[in-house]
């Protein structure tokens, strides 16, 4: 039993439209399992060779009655129509909660692996394909201090109800932890004066509001700036958020060790390419 689903015997086959649920489900071993995918899911490289069915936004219901998996698994909501025409033809429809923080991670890989392993061995499965990353951000505990995550410009803030939130506090006290608003005021910021200030790496410092060169972590040099790789993992996570965690580990010491080269342009010195989306 997996919340209000109750599975006699594990799904033969699987459409998955979420990438990170096709990914997890890789990973604990099924991927045999899966007979179709979204055009979305695109890793490990071997799915490819699955159907498309589409996206969770715009399912291909045509093609999902067509292959006719057991179980059809997503994170994102289907259309009530779309959700009645293919159970109809006897698919049942999976919703899975998008995960708000690693914990809710961690349950979403049990409830996985419940559903195609049994409850019996479930998690032992769930706790192998998680080790890596339970490591990683064991390895990650207080590596910083205080910090806030700065989103935009605009000082839009990832608080603990995001999942980035979340996750960045394992580093960490998340100053923006609790807050009611969606972004601070340059007041506000310094006001909480946090020891680091975290910002996507298409960021410049210098296109924050000009009161935030007063920060403490700008004056330090104490700014992390996630790769585009890095926030992809965030948005789509999995176990992969292990490289993610040493990412900003290596990004931590280099700062401690005043080895940082943050030109104040949100290129952290790289003249290279820039990966496109």
């Amino acid at each position: 039993k997996v919340g209000s689903f109750v599975f006699e015997q594990s799904p033969e086959t699987v459409g998955v439209l979420s990438p990170a649920i096709t990914e997890i489900i890789c990973e604990l071993g099924y991927e045999n399992k899966i007979s179709g995918r979204s055009s979305y899911c695109d890793y490990p490289e071997s799915i490819s060779v699955k159907n498309e069915l589409g996206s969770a936004a715009n399912p291909d219901v045509d093609a999902i009655i067509q292959v006719a998996p057991e179980l059809l698994i997503t994170m994102s909501p289907i259309a009530k129509k779309d959700i009645t025409a293919i159970e109809a033809a006897g698919t049942r429809v999976w919703i899975i909660p998008t995960p708000k923080t690693v914990d809710e991670l961690y349950s979403c890989y049990n409830d996985i692996a419940a559903v195609f392993g049994g409850s019996i061995d479930c998690e032992k499965a769930a706790e192998k394909a998680l080790e890596p990353m339970k490591a990683a951000l064991g390895r990650a505990e207080g590596a910083m201090g205080s910090f806030v995550y700065v989103m935009s410009p605009d000082l839009a803030v990832a608080s603990d109800k995001s999942f980035a939130g979340n996750f960045l506090s394992y580093f960490g006290e998340n100053l923006a932890e609790g807050a009611e608003k969606l972004s601070f005021t340059a007041e506000e910021l310094l006001e909480l004066n946090p020891e680091w200030l975290i910002l996507p790496d298409y960021i410049s410092k210098y296109e924050l509001p000009e009161e935030t060169a007063e920060l403490s972590a700008v004056k330090n040099g104490k700014i992390i700036y996630l790769s585009e790789d890095v926030m992809a993992r965030i948005e789509r996570p999995t176990s992969r958020l292990e490289k993610a965690v040493d990412e900003v580990l290596s990004q931590i010491e280099e700062a401690e060790n005043g080895e940082s080269t943050d030109t104040g342009d949100g290129s952290d010195g790289d003249e290279g390419e820039s990966e496109e989306e």
